[in-house]
């Protein structure tokens, strides 16, 4: 009976000492350099980037200053940003929520590179835009505003809105697909019937713009949304 009494007690000296163990292995802090940090910062930012673009989204960072010295956490590392994804210029947090919490800041820039339409040659205010003036490059989105075109067919025989410089990306805004003056096709649907006429545009319009028309043959005027080159749509 002694032996069995004592068996027990020694086996639960073992467990208890084996969860000690197993207590002391899970609070085990991990280390992480300036270095490995800055990495684990970027690999982070690259997997929240991945999807939010049709371009390539590329992070640029500052790397942590090797002063820092080595930091430990005794649970994952969190990562956040300090702005909004969107804003090119950026910071990301980077802290430990447990046992002695930490916080560092890693600064990021984050550039879009896009397959962009481009200019060939310089071309004048009022001028028409054709296939030989157009060429496709890798650029960073950052260096125009306004809405990309992503296709030459989407401008061919569209008209410049002003001067453009040769080398500059193409956007809807540069060009009116529809000038005023400029005599258009007005496709009609109503239920599924389709009707074409013509009109003469009394404004300019880019891509889903709605302007204003007068109907040649019935003189009456109509808003339409630009769809093409020379072309509107109304629906009823």
């Amino acid at each position: 009976m002694k032996k069995y009494q004592y068996l027990l007690h020694h086996l639960k000296q073992l467990y208890l000492t084996l969860l000690l163990l197993a207590v002391s292995f899970n609070a085990m802090a991990l280390e992480y350099t300036p270095a490995e940090l800055s990495q684990a910062a970027d690999n982070w930012l690259k997997q929240e980037l991945s999807q939010l673009s049709n371009g390539e989204l590329l992070p640029k960072f500052v790397p942590l200053d090797d002063r820092i010295g080595i930091k430990s956490c005794t649970e994952p590392i969190d990562f956040s940003l300090s702005q909004p994804i969107s804003q090119r210029q950026n910071t990301i947090l980077i802290q430990c929520l447990s046992g002695d919490q930490w916080k560092l800041y890693l600064s990021v820039r984050i550039d879009e590179i896009v397959q962009a339409v481009i200019l060939k040659q310089n071309v004048a205010t009022g001028a028409q835009i054709t296939a030989d003036m157009l060429a496709f490059e890798t650029r960073e989105r950052r260096f125009v505003r306004g809405s990309l075109v992503s296709e030459p067919r989407q401008i061919i025989g569209a008209k410049a809105k002003r001067s453009l410089s040769m080398g500059q990306m193409m956007t809807l805004q540069d060009v009116c697909l529809v000038c005023k003056g400029d005599l258009v096709t007005i496709s009609v649907s109503n239920n599924g019937l389709n009707v074409a006429a013509s009109g003469i545009a009394q404004q300019d319009g880019s891509l889903g713009d709605t302007i204003e028309l007068i109907n040649r043959q019935s003189k009456r005027r109509v808003r339409a949304e630009v769809t093409g080159v020379d072309q509107v749509s109304v629906q009823f």
